[in-house]
């Protein structure tokens, strides 16, 4: 039973003979940088040290037999109960072959909150949005990068949106953080309702509170189509 539910498992999930190739290849051109090999349903990933990530990614690009020309993505996780905290993901294509292969890095612990890695801008110039919407929204720096500003949050947004210690709202809330502590008709406590991270030192003054006795404006009358 137990080697019919292996066999049904093999067949669901096939190695990949390209995949295989490229961890063959990398463990033998860049054998020191390669910290793990990991295989799940048919998708293979290999991690790979920060510091060399430049270098195994031109590896792959100039391989004559791989040729990963493609930078389908690159996101990031955090993981705070782990050590290191962060992980970058980078996802390649072989045009020629249709192969995948999944690259990660690890880095950032509480000695080094705010990590930093090699670009890949200089391999695939498409991996400059993917790398300025992570170090916007997780904080990871990308050395050698020609432009790294954000890309979503405005230019002055304090902290990162995408990091698990992120406050959920962003704003000062009563505690505990759930409705129905003030109500609707009523105006905000002093200090309650401020944006927190939208300057370094949280000192934005919320929108003033109106008047429960003021009246409501009257709204402006719909323009006639023509």
């Amino acid at each position: 039973m137990a080697e019919e539910q292996h066999n049904a498992h093999a067949l669901a999930w096939p190695a990949s003979p390209q995949a295989e190739a490229t961890a063959a290849y990398v463990r033998e051109h860049c054998g020191d940088d390669l910290v793990d090999v990991a295989d799940y349903r048919g998708e293979t990933t290999l991690v790979v040290r920060p510091a060399a990530i430049e270098r195994v990614c031109r590896a792959l690009y100039d391989a004559p037999a791989l040729r990963y020309t493609f930078l389908s993505d690159i996101t990031a996780v955090d993981w705070p109960e782990r050590e290191p905290r962060f992980e970058i993901v980078y996802h390649l294509m072989s045009l020629e072959t249709r192969a995948v292969i999944r690259l990660k890095v690890r880095m950032g612990d509480d000695e080094i909150p705010d990590p930093e890695v090699p670009t890949v801008t200089a391999v695939w110039p498409a991996a400059n949005f993917f790398e300025r919407e992570i170090f916007d929204l997780f904080g990871i720096r990308f050395a050698g990068h020609p432009h790294l500003t954000r890309i979503v949050m405005p230019q002055d947004w304090v902290g990162h949106p995408l990091r698990k210690d992120y406050p959920l709202t962003g704003i000062q809330l009563p505690e505990p953080h759930w409705g129905g502590q003030v109500p609707f008709n009523a105006p905000l406590p002093k200090g309650i309702g401020r944006q927190t991270l939208r300057t370094a030192d949280g000192t934005e003054e919320p929108p003033a509170a109106r008047d429960p006795g003021e009246p409501k404006r009257a709204k402006r009358p719909k323009r006639r189509e023509r």
